[in-house]
């Protein structure tokens, strides 16, 4: 594993730079410019419910086994369960086939961009994505501790082992985030914070393909929507759907699935 980082060392980490600007609330945790990521997970609900895993970088292992950067003691949890890992400037989280699955804010993913405040289940334990300190912050650089650019290094930085810590950090003055009190919303959304954003750094030719694939999707929903047909006569007025029109309708979400499986299995 790689724990040291130059500015081109063996396992390809990019070199250090300042942040362009600070984080805002919606967008995913992961790094401005080339900085490496440090990541704060808690634990809310499991076997080792109340530890902090402090200042972890990426790439790191969730699972069963000892070799994992953060090990659960829990038989519904696979040897190695999941990854996280840092790809072109965003944290990402991979399933690793796991048996049981992993879910985001109660939802199955096979691959997700993570977000402060993601709620991440594996067996029958809890995480929750960001430090205390983070999730009370209204705008941060929340990757960062706050002297992170007080002396950017020149030579090779040692990135520690990332092991739990007893926490919590210092309470801001807004109502602050307590763990020990938190409850699990109902139906939380996937993405609580609004619509992912585009990718970045796309080549034309993939930058075509997404255009294409987008425009695909806007013309079928937007013919769906039009086929629709308002009924007056019932109370909340509801829109009724032709039978084909609504199987046109699973059909794009099958297409969708079939489109995300080929993504997260190349």
């Amino acid at each position: 594993m790689c724990r040291k980082i130059t500015k081109r060392n063996p396992c390809g980490a990019p070199a250090f730079s300042p942040p362009i600007d600070d984080w805002i609330p919606g967008t995913p945790v992961g790094v401005h410019g080339s900085l490496m990521a440090k990541l704060t997970i808690q634990i809310l609900e499991g076997a080792e419910r109340g530890r902090v895993y402090d200042d972890l970088a990426p790439p790191i292992t969730i699972g069963r086994e000892e070799e994992n950067r953060i090990q659960l003691n829990d038989d519904r949890v696979s040897r190695f369960h999941l990854k996280i890992q840092e790809e072109a400037g965003r944290i990402i989280l991979t399933d690793l086939g796991s048996t049981n699955g992993t879910r985001v804010n109660g939802h199955p993913v096979q691959m997700r961009v993570l977000q402060l405040g993601d709620q991440i289940s594996v067996g029958r334990s809890l995480l929750l994505v960001g430090s205390t300190e983070e999730l009370n912050r209204p705008s941060s650089a929340v990757i960062l501790s706050d002297d992170a650019f007080d002396n950017i290094p020149t030579h090779p930085l040692t990135m520690g082992p990332g092991e739990p810590v007893e926490a919590p950090l210092s309470q801001p003055e807004s109502v602050p985030f307590n763990s020990d009190s938190w409850q699990p919303p109902e139906n939380k959304s996937l993405f609580p914070s609004g619509p992912p954003i585009l990718p970045e750094g796309l080549r034309m030719g993939q930058s075509a393909q997404l255009t294409d694939l987008l425009a695909y999707l806007h013309r079928e929903l937007s013919e769906v929507l039009e086929a629709g047909v308002e009924d007056r006569h019932a109370g909340t007025r509801p829109m009724q759907l032709d039978r084909a029109d609504w199987q046109r309708l699973q059909l794009l979400q099958m297409q969708l699935g079939h489109y995300m499986r080929q993504i997260t299995e190349p």
